[in-house]
C-alpha cells in the first residue's frame, strides 16, 4: 500500500520533496527573491555596458545636432513680409478648400492666386494679393538696379512671348532691401491675376491681432514659434511656405542633413549592442536548458518563460540606461558643448536604450516561443524559425 501522503519520497535520501504547482504569474520580486535571474557577473556586465555605450553614444550624438541646430539658427533673423505668411501651390493641385480648412493656424487664412512671368528686371512672380492696388500698378518687393528702369517695366507671359504684360505705375519697396525673402515677388490687383492662364493657387495666412505680430519687424515667440513650424512641417510637398521663419527652419534642416551620417553611427552602435545582448540571453538560454525544462513541466508556460527572460534583461539593462545617460551628459561636458542640455537628448537616450533591450531580447524570445519540454529537458538543439525538417537535420542550424 502507497501511504496517502501529498510528499514524494526519494528513494536513497530519506529527504521529502513538496511538489507544488508554481504559480504562472510571478512578479518581479519572485525573480530576484527566489534566484530565477541566473546571469553570472559577467553577462550581467556584458549586457549592461552594451546598454550603457548604445545610451551614451545616442545622448551624445543627439546633443552634438541640437547644439549646432540652435548655434546655426540663432545667427539667422527673421525675415521681413509685408502679410505673416504665405504658402503657394507650384502646380494644378485642384481645390485647396479641404487643405485650408485643415490647417492649425490661430488667425485668417485667405484664398490667393499666383503666377510668373518673364519681364525686363527677371523672372516675376505676381501675387494678387495687391487688393489697394489699381489695376495698373506693380508694386515690388525686392530693390531693382537703376539701370533697369523700373517705371518702364515690361514683361510676357512664360511661353508665350505675345502675351505682353504692362503697367502704368511701378511701386519700389519701403527700403533699399526690400523683402530679401520674396526677391523677385510682386503685388498685383487680384483681377490681373485672373486674366493671367498659368496662374496657381495660394493660402495668404494672417495671425489674430491679439499676438501683437509684426511681420515688418518681427519678433518671435515660443508659441508663435510652434504655430509657423507646424505649418511648414505639415505643407504638402508641392506647396512652398515663406514665413519670418522660413530662413532659420531652411537652416535647420540643412544642419541636420549634414549631421545625417552621426545619426548612422548611433544606430550602428545600437545594433552592434542589441547583437551583443542577443548573444549574452541566448548562451544564457542554452545554459539552463534543463533547468527551463523542469519548470514547463511543472506548470510553467511560454508565457511565463518569455516574460521572465525579458524581465531579467530590463531589470539589467536599467543600470546601463542611468549610467549611459550619466556618461553621454558628462561626455558632452567635456566637448564644451554647453552645461544645459537638450530635453530631446535625454529622451533619445531613455528610447534607445529601450530599443537596444528590445531587440537584443528578441532571438532569445524566439527560442523560447519555439523549444518544446523534450528539447529542453534532452538538451536538444531549438531554432529560432521552426521547420519539420530540423528535427532531422539541423545542419544549417534553423535559420
Amino acid at each position: 500500500m502507497v501511504p496517502s501522503s501529498s510528499r514524494a519520497y526519494i528513494p536513497g535520501q530519506g529527504k521529502p520533496l513538496q511538489i507544488e504547482r508554481p504559480k504562472p504569474n510571478f512578479p518581479v520580486y519572485n525573480l530576484i527573491a527566489r534566484r530565477r535571474i541566473r546571469f553570472t557577473k559577467t553577462f550581467a556586465l556584458l549586457v549592461a555596458c552594451s546598454v550603457l555605450l548604445s545610451v551614451a553614444v545616442s545622448f551624445l550624438i543627439t546633443t552634438i545636432i541640437a547644439k549646432n541646430v540652435e548655434v546655426l539658427a540663432a545667427r539667422v533673423h527673421l525675415g521681413r513680409l509685408p502679410f505673416h505668411g504665405i504658402i503657394v501651390f507650384d502646380g494644378d493641385v485642384g481645390d485647396v478648400s479641404a487643405f485650408q480648412k485643415s490647417l492649425r493656424w490661430p488667425g485668417s487664412t485667405y484664398r490667393v492666386e499666383w503666377a510668373e512671368v518673364e519681364s525686363n528686371v527677371g523672372r516675376l512672380s505676381l501675387l494678387g494679393a495687391g487688393y489697394d492696388l489699381p489695376e495698373d500698378t506693380i508694386q515690388l518687393l525686392f530693390p531693382v538696379e537703376a539701370g533697369d528702369t523700373p517705371s518702364g517695366i515690361s514683361a510676357w507671359a512664360q511661353g508665350n512671348p505675345f502675351q505682353k504684360l504692362g503697367w502704368a505705375d511701378v511701386i519700389l519697396p519701403d527700403t533699399a532691401e526690400g523683402y530679401p525673402a520674396l526677391y523677385g515677388w510682386a503685388l498685383v490687383n487680384p483681377d490681373f491675376i485672373s486674366k493671367l492662364d498659368n496662374r496657381h493657387q495660394g493660402i495668404l495666412l494672417e495671425l489674430s491681432e491679439h499676438f501683437g505680430f509684426d511681420p515688418g519687424s518681427p519678433v518671435g515667440t515660443s508659441h508663435i514659434n510652434r504655430y509657423f513650424s507646424d505649418i511648414e512641417k505639415n505643407a504638402p510637398y508641392m506647396a512652398r511656405v515663406i514665413t519670418p521663419y522660413s530662413g532659420t527652419m531652411s537652416l535647420k534642416r540643412a544642419t541636420r542633413g549634414a549631421f545625417s551620417s552621426w545619426q548612422f553611427i548611433s544606430l550602428l552602435v545600437l545594433l552592434s549592442a542589441a547583437a551583443a545582448i542577443t548573444c549574452v540571453l541566448t548562451v544564457s538560454f542554452l545554459g539552463r536548458k534543463r533547468s527551463l525544462g523542469i519548470f514547463r513541466v511543472l506548470g510553467g508556460t511560454v508565457a511565463d518563460l518569455r516574460r521572465s527572460m525579458t524581465l531579467e534583461a530590463a531589470f539589467i539593462s536599467l543600470p546601463g540606461i542611468v549610467l549611459g545617460v550619466v556618461a553621454g551628459h558628462y561626455l558632452a561636458g567635456l566637448l564644451e558643448i554647453g552645461d544645459v542640455m537638450p530635453l530631446s537628448a535625454y529622451i533619445a537616450a531613455v528610447i534607445t536604450g529601450i530599443l537596444t533591450m528590445a531587440a537584443g531580447v528578441w532571438m532569445p524570445l524566439q527560442l523560447i516561443k519555439n523549444a518544446n519540454c523534450d528539447q529542453l529537458l534532452n538538451n536538444r538543439p531549438v531554432y529560432v524559425i521552426s521547420n519539420p525538417s530540423c528535427a532531422n537535420c539541423g545542419l544549417c542550424g534553423g535559420i
